[in-house]
């Protein structure tokens, strides 16, 4: 692909960013790598803050379809549901998908769940959005130009203008004795998008900043290692421990070590081109 903004191949970018910030670690065949994140994932997302609902439902009518690509545990799909008239949601995860399933149950969710990663097989549909998923997506351009053939108004992406894993770099840098690189971001996605013809733009969200916290618990530090591609254990669990309160001190061994606060949230969005 040539070069696009900036006079940078951001698809050859986006390759290199994603290459940099993988550990020497390879995941086993068919294992869910949202396995031993799930739980907490939901139990510290529960409902999506109020300004990323509007934000990803603006201008949405109750006749729509709407699709969420990568739905999670239905942190925004739950909310998006309630304001148009079908609303599909794609999970590949196992552990993620099970937890959505219980929440459409226990709130009763007009939501159809598709056991698939994208891109995959799916009608034509309004709009398109996916939150926060995008940063570890390698074949990005699939991801982006499938999402855009799939809708017929509007593709939206939820996305930190830095990604999440950026507050974990101090740590990883620690624990595997090297730098790891930034994954890409909204603004990376921003110039690709514009790298391939789409009218896309950027919106900085106000009200979405979040301290990022670990909490003293060993399932906390179990899913912290998970993150940072470390083993479960004993020695494992007491030397992220200890790199913690080296670079993170707390007044008290009961409180959680704060990592900073995360990057503030972007919405990027073009129109679709489905039929």
């Amino acid at each position: 692909m040539s070069a696009g903004c900036g006079g940078v191949d951001w698809e050859d970018r986006w390759r290199l960013m994603q290459a940099a910030a993988e550990p020497a670690f390879v995941m086993a065949a068919g294992a869910d790598p949202w396995h031993e994140r799930a739980a907490r994932f939901d139990a510290a997302c529960g409902a999506a803050a109020a300004v990323e609902v509007e934000a990803l439902s603006e201008g949405l009518c109750r006749e729509d379809h709407v699709a969420d690509l990568g739905a999670g545990t239905g942190r925004h799909a739950l909310a998006i549901a309630q304001r148009c008239a079908v609303l599909t949601a794609i999970e590949p995860s196992a552990a993620m998908r099970a937890r959505l399933q219980a929440r459409i149950a226990s709130e009763g969710a007009q939501i159809t769940v598709v056991a698939e990663a994208w891109p995959c097989a799916l009608a034509p549909v309004d709009v398109a959005y996916s939150a926060h998923v995008l940063y570890g997506v390698h074949d990005a351009v699939s991801f982006l130009e499938s999402m855009t053939r799939a809708a017929r108004r509007s593709c939206r992406l939820l996305l930190g203008l830095r990604p999440p894993s950026e507050k974990l770099a101090p740590l990883a840098r620690e624990l595997h004795g090297g730098s790891l690189g930034p994954r890409p971001a909204a603004l990376e996605v921003l110039c690709l998008l514009h790298q391939l013809g789409h009218r896309a733009f950027l919106r900085v969200l106000d009200g979405g900043d979040r301290a990022s916290t670990v909490a003293p618990t060993d399932a906390a530090l179990d899913e912290l290692s998970a993150r940072l591609r470390l083993g479960r254990d004993d020695a494992t669990r007491a030397r992220v421990r200890a790199t913690l309160d080296r670079l993170y001190p707390r007044s008290s061994t009961a409180d959680p070590w704060n990592l900073g606060i995360s990057s503030a949230q972007a919405l990027i969005e073009w129109p679709g081109r489905g039929h």
